[in-house]
């Protein structure tokens, strides 16, 4: 259905759709669209029952505010759901998010790993679950298995992430149910002590009093969830694991890691095959990737840091890349047409940077693009305003030539980021050219498309589509406060947005290689 809409679309002549008042007319083909996409995982992803609509909000947030990649996703039941945004704000120096949902334990959890976990590729996942399992009946054994199973998920998909699991608490109200706490808590802190990337917080030894005995006024009057005292002994004691290991961190080898996990045993369960999951082997050798980065002056970045800078740190610390070198051929001001093989501008400048990788028998040449900022401009930049139609022609041309040219290559497209409607400096963007740049990425899918039906279907992919959405709702605290003709304006990402578009690029990057 998906497929047919975007067809639809790309059949259309958009310009007009753009020049004229249309922004309810592309405001409901845009929800057609994410609504399309939402039921379509539906069909083919189990429910969660009660929960169901906990989760599906968190699905819905993400569409507008995505978790960077490399996040902390803080996951499991009623005492992190409780704790809400505030955990968020009290952990943002980890970028904290928060996935907690009321009453849920390991099963729901599992459910819930390809919707609203495994997606935000996360560096460190913190668990608090289990109580619920023991007070439902479950066993110690269930439960430990169910724990092993949801980690070893995780690693199979992500083997760099590092997961922290929150001991069970002592609540008052769940006292028969301690022992078996306990047991399971010893359990996991033994696999933990043989286990590469687990690591277990003991919130139980600091929630006692001098006595040996929990203290109650810890907990609200249902004497099962935190207070804010409870709440401040579990930040104490979370960011003190955190920051011993931020310490003790060293490159880790995906291939040790694997063999380790593989000989506890965590990726045996039957629940791999049941699920229909295959256990994925890491490499034999380092992989090495070679990247050119097209773009504009978003890909040069400013200040400390540049987006293929901080691209590049993110897939050798977050994904195991053994080494990666990149030619940054970011250029401001310009758009599709001033990279055209055809108009020999800048695509010399782009063979150039290539060539240099071409001969490398060790590395994989990759080409990451995000142009189209400029390209729609109302004014200003070379051939603005670009049409919708226009934009994905210059891309075809850029990829046809790269693709011929350099016969082993992929190429990942990437969506151009938001830009506030109040963006003229030099030249003018305004609301049309927000508009505009929100087809270009319907244009792009749409040319992706294209190539999954040639012989170049397995080198040519979509890249980001998130960042767009991460700076819209952030755009505050990620993008440079810059002042024009209208005002203050957002348009290029400051070094903390340098820092989250390269984040978003390496995880989309990280799609499409072995």
């Amino acid at each position: 259905m998906l497929k047919l809409i975007l067809k639809l679309i790309s059949k259309t002549t958009l310009k007009p759709l753009i020049k004229s008042c249309s922004i309810f007319v592309f405001a409901f083909l845009t929800a057609l669209i994410l609504l399309t996409v939402t039921a379509e995982a539906q069909k083919t992803t189990p429910t969660l029952g009660k929960f169901e609509g906990a989760v599906r909000n968190y699905s819905y947030r993400s569409l507008d505010d995505p978790p960077i990649p490399g996040c902390s996703l803080f996951v499991g039941s009623s005492s992190f759901a409780l704790w809400g945004k505030k955990l968020e704000t009290t952990f943002a120096e980890y970028d904290a998010v928060n996935r907690g949902f009321g009453g849920s334990n390991y099963e729901q959890n599992i459910i819930a790993l390809t919707r609203i976990h495994l997606p935000y590729k996360p560096a460190r996942v913190v668990i608090f679950c289990g109580t619920n399992d023991l007070a439902q009946g479950k066993n110690v054994e269930t439960v430990f298995r169910h724990f092993k199973y949801y980690i070893a998920r995780h690693w199979n998909a992500n083997p760099l992430t590092e997961i922290y699991f929150v001991s069970t608490t002592h609540a008052p109200v769940r006292e028969k149910f301690w022992q078996q706490g306990d047991e399971f808590c010893t359990k996991v802190q033994e696999l933990a002590s043989k286990t590469k990337g687990l690591f277990y917080i003991d919130v139980i030894t600091p929630m006692n009093g001098e006595d040996g005995k929990v203290r109650e006024n810890l907990f609200i009057k249902d004497r099962l969830h935190l207070n804010e005292d409870g709440y401040a002994i579990w930040t104490e004691a979370f960011k003190k694991v955190f920051e011993t290991q931020n310490q003790n961190r060293t490159k880790p080898d995906i291939r040790e890691l694997f063999q380790n996990r593989k000989s506890l045993g965590l990726f045996d369960d039957p629940l791999f095959a049941e699920d229909g999951v295959a256990i994925k082997e890491p490499p034999a050798v380092d992989t090495k990737l070679n990247i050119v980065f097209i773009g504009n002056s978003i890909t040069i970045g400013g200040g400390e840091q540049s987006p293929p800078a901080r691209c590049a740190e993110y897939l050798k610390q977050q994904a195991g890349i053994g080494e990666v070198a990149f030619s940054n051929q970011g250029v401001s001001g310009l758009t599709t047409v001033d990279f055209l093989p055809s108009k020999n501008k800048q695509f010399p400048k782009v063979i150039e940077a290539a060539n240099l990788f071409k001969n490398d028998q060790s590395g994989k040449l990759l080409f990451s693009v995000m142009l189209g900022t400029n390209d729609s401009a109302v004014t200003g930049p070379n051939g603005s305003p670009v049409s919708p139609e226009d934009y994905r022609r210059n891309l075809k041309e850029i990829v046809d030539r790269l693709l011929t040219d350099y016969p082993e290559s992929k190429i990942v497209l990437h969506y151009p980021i938001w830009y506030s409607d109040t963006t003229q400096n030099n030249a003018v963007y305004l609301l049309e050219g927000q508009l505009r740049v929100t087809v270009y990425g319907l244009e792009i899918q749409s040319l992706v498309d294209f190539y999954s039906q040639t012989p170049d279907k397995t080198r040519v992919y979509l890249g980001d589509t998130k960042a767009y959405h991460y700076f819209k709702t952030h755009y505050e605290s990620a993008m440079r406060h810059e002042t024009g003709k209208k005002g203050t304006f957002f348009l290029h990402p400051n070094d903390r947005g340098a820092d989250v578009l390269g984040r978003f690029w390496g995880a989309a990057i990280l799609n499409h290689i072995p």
